[in-house]
């Protein structure tokens, strides 16, 4: 076919050793079941078979990677992949939203690279091309930047230039900030890891692991009395610092090396102790900021930034992160840097109804109560939980006080949560949909929650004010959609036919 692009190029031949690398792990978890077929067998002969398997997989991957092609043409990239079905994708230049590099240990040692193409048609990425050289992945993202440019109508690949526009450090972490920064991210993975052990290890254990009366009875044989009230103190002290320990290795080897760079057009993230990863942020894409912080970090006057964007987000519910750990004033200059995002918000913050504290205690007390007063028909004892309802009825008046918004020029502002504080800052021109939503409830109350939605936000994850008075909610809808159709251009993406708000 005339003008098509032909894939006349192939990955890195380090990549059949990479990806056998990479699987060889995963044999280790077959090693309790290896052992016990060699007490049936001879060593020599499980050799031969796991040289045989060796072999079998080498082989598997050079075909892999001898029917894997690419190609960039003028206006797009082709890969094509498969073994016995294949599989031909051509990614136009003009949907392609992000290009990244991702660099893991192993790649690095052989100097290779991954390159990931993002589009908007997909919650994930659309185009693998794994594994190539550095200087092949830094002209790849060459071609597509100058396309989007208006360097239309000649780019290949070897032409196009490899060096960055002129550069700009927004923001940065050195180690002593990534080590505080892994303070505040408890992690308990190391529990999943103890039981992943314990379960490839299931047939020499004295014990079902998925017992729990075995797991009782064990105790109660090789440990009785020795639960004191010391000793419970002391395992929920190991099991804290663990937890810290946990969360600060994750967090090393994540962002090792932070960096924010702002680049004409976009952002650029590098991070990652053993993977690193370059990540591009289009500026025009980003459809809103979020600010997290919480009790411990507030204290200390720490926050953390997140953007969503039109892309696959990977950093928790579809958000690309922009600073793990930083100070409130640091914040500024990145969203400055944004385009479409000012701090700090409007001075006065406005509360949700007073209604809210009689909604949220009807929904978060009532259930338990009546749960509770169940379970004492058979356990009398269990009345004593009904000293934890006021809790809950304090919790929900601590929600209302921490759950506030506010309607600036071009900005929505929106803050919620107790325990981890999180705070929406949203252009008004990135609002694809207006929700109004009121439940059974709420009607008694004459409450309604409003709900933004943005383009590529996650379902659980978005910006929603929740049991405003319904006046005011169907006032806030329209004046966010008059917003939105005088600030978003015609043909953006946050532009919709329809500016009227959805009244229920």
């Amino acid at each position: 076919m005339s003008g098509e692009t032909i894939a006349d190029r192939r990955v890195h031949p380090g990549t059949i050793a990479l990806r056998f690398a990479r699987e060889v792990p995963s044999t280790v978890l077959a090693l309790p079941a290896a052992f016990a077929f060699i007490s049936k067998t001879s060593i020599p002969t499980v050799l031969g078979i796991a040289a045989a398997i060796a072999v079998l997989m080498l082989l598997i991957n050079w075909i892999a990677w001898s029917r894997f092609r690419y190609g960039v043409g003028t206006g797009d990239i082709v890969i094509e992949s498969g073994i016995l079905t294949r599989t031909r994708r051509s990614i136009p230049f003009a949907r392609v939203q992000d290009v990244d590099i991702e660099r893991r240990l192993l790649a690095r040692l052989f100097g290779l690279a991954r390159v990931k193409v993002e589009t908007g048609g997909s919650a994930k990425d659309e185009g693998v091309i794994d594994s190539v050289t550095v200087a092949e992945a830094d002209r790849l993202r060459a071609a597509v930047r100058a396309w989007r440019g208006g360097e239309v109508g000649a780019v290949p690949v070897e032409a196009a230039p490899a060096e960055a526009p002129a550069a700009r450090l927004l923001f940065a972490m050195d180690t002593p900030r990534v080590l505080l920064s892994g303070l505040f991210n408890f992690s308990l993975v190391y529990i999943a890891g103890l039981f992943a052990l314990l379960q490839a290890f299931d047939d020499w254990l004295p014990f079902n692991i998925y017992d729990p009366a075995r797991w009782i009875g064990l105790a109660d044989r090789h440990m009785p009395g020795r639960f004191t009230a010391g000793a419970m103190l002391s395992l929920a002290l190991v099991a804290l610092l663990l937890g810290v320990a946990a969360g600060v290795l994750r967090t090393i080897a994540r962002d090792h090396g932070f960096r924010l760079i702002a680049e004409g057009s976009r952002l650029r993230r590098e991070r990652g102790l053993f993977t690193h990863t370059e990540a591009v942020l289009a500026k025009k894409r980003l459809q809103l900021a979020l600010v997290r912080t919480g009790p411990i970090r507030r204290l200390f006057g720490w926050f953390e930034l997140f953007f969503q964007s039109l892309g696959a987000g990977t950093d928790g519910g579809g958000h690309q992160s922009a600073a793990p750990l930083a100070r409130w004033d640091e914040l500024q200059p990145i969203l400055a840097e944004a385009g479409a995002f000012s701090l700090p918000p409007p001075p006065e913050l406005k509360m949700v109804s007073r209604r809210h504290i009689v909604r949220a205690v009807g929904v978060t007390v009532f259930p338990p109560l009546i749960a509770i007063l169940a379970a004492s028909i058979w356990f009398k004892p269990a009345l004593f939980a009904l000293a934890l309802l006021p809790l809950l009825g304090g919790f929900a008046a601590l929600d209302r006080h921490f759950h506030r918004y506010a309607l600036g020029d071009a900005l929505l502002f929106v803050r919620r949560g107790v325990w981890r504080q999180q705070l929406w800052i949203v252009p008004v021109g990135n609002a694809q949909a207006i929700s109004l939503t009121r439940s059974w409830l709420q009607r008694r109350l004459g409450l309604a929650s409003l709900a933004i939605d943005t383009a590529g936000a996650p379902a659980l994850s978005s910006p929603a004010i929740v049991d405003m008075r319904v006046e005011t909610a169907r006032d806030l809808s329209a004046a966010i959609s008059v917003g939105r159709a005088l600030t978003a251009p015609a043909g953006s993406p946050g532009r919709t036919d329809s500016a009227r708000p959805y009244h229920n």
